[in-house]
């Protein structure tokens, strides 16, 4: 189930966080507000305790992210921007290594689901994607955050 950037908005606005989100498209002016939005409605971030950013040099350190708690904090924030993992795995000789990451990531998820609602809030941010397993179990698991 994908949301419109209104009903984003919305959510926002009723001061409403969920625990995954997965923004993306060209447009970074608009990606980077919703973004703001969404840290200044978690409140307090301090880097490397409770906010943790991750890109395509780190991104097989989320899991592990996800695992440490927040000390001193009821939540964490992980920001995944630009990491490349919303790709389909390649043709031929195998799978591309983000994608490999990716189904660990989308296996960890859907077998963690109730943790990650307790600890933590993941934000995607991609400028393009495709549809693989980890966008599928962002979707699927969209109704239970």
């Amino acid at each position: 189930m994908q949301i419109s950037l209104t009903e984003l908005e919305k959510e926002l606005k009723e001061e409403k966080l969920r625990s995954i989100y997965l923004l993306y498209g060209e447009e970074f002016f608009l990606l980077e507000s919703s973004l703001k939005k969404i840290k200044k409605l978690f409140g307090e971030t301090i880097k490397g305790i409770n906010y943790i950013v991750i890109d395509d040099t780190n991104v097989d350190s989320l899991i592990s992210n996800i695992n440490t708690p927040a000390f001193g904090y009821e939540k964490k924030l992980i920001i995944v921007k630009n990491a490349n993992i919303m790709k389909k795995e390649s043709k031929g000789k195998g799978k591309k290594a983000g994608n490999n990451i990716a189904d660990n990531i989308a296996e960890y998820i859907t077998e963690n689901i109730d943790t990650i609602n307790e600890s933590a809030i993941l934000v995607f941010i991609e400028e393009t994607i495709e549809k693989n397993s980890l966008y599928s179990t962002i979707e699927k698991n969209r109704n239970n955050l």
